[in-house]
């Protein structure tokens, strides 16, 4: 069984991540947790490539074969989780796919079902407590190449 790209040493945390937007008729599929909000995605196994990360969390979370189409958003964010320092690094990648889609809440399938999958109007995601917060902003002006944000909160 490969290891997560998700160390603890010390008082600091290390990961890495890869998140997929999935939008369907003007709807992206963002799952919520406590009334925080996030794009869908997992963190990188040892030996996985984001890509690969993607394709199997979403088919674990929601039964969807997807496919990545291209990467849009690198992210690095310093912040504090359970009271250590962290540096998280994430890819984001447009994702598709030929999967018949219903917009519908969904429970996470996997082991996170405290988790609630749902599909929201990308009109609404402004007004949403979503991480990191530079989605509230690019989820509607996507450009043709990669973004670089770093954060800290």
């Amino acid at each position: 069984m490969s290891r997560d790209w998700h160390f603890e040493a010390d008082n600091t945390v290390c990961l890495f991540r890869a998140v997929g937007i999935l939008i369907d008729r003007d709807m992206v599929l963002v799952q919520s947790d406590n009334g925080e909000y996030a794009l869908p995605g997992g963190h990188v196994k040892i030996g996985e490539t984001a890509e690969e990360t993607l394709v199997r969390e979403f088919s674990e979370e929601t039964g969807l074969k997807i496919r990545c189409k291209q990467m849009i958003w690198c992210d690095e964010s310093f912040f504090k989780w359970k009271d250590k320092d962290a540096h998280g690094i994430a890819f984001y990648y447009l994702v598709e796919t030929s999967d018949e889609i219903v917009h519908a809440d969904l429970t996470s399938l996997n082991d996170n079902r405290h988790v609630r999958l749902e599909w929201v109007a990308l009109t609404e995601i402004r007004n949403l407590n979503i991480y990191p917060y530079f989605i509230r902003d690019k989820i509607t002006d996507i450009g043709n190449g990669i973004e670089h944000f770093i954060h800290r909160d």
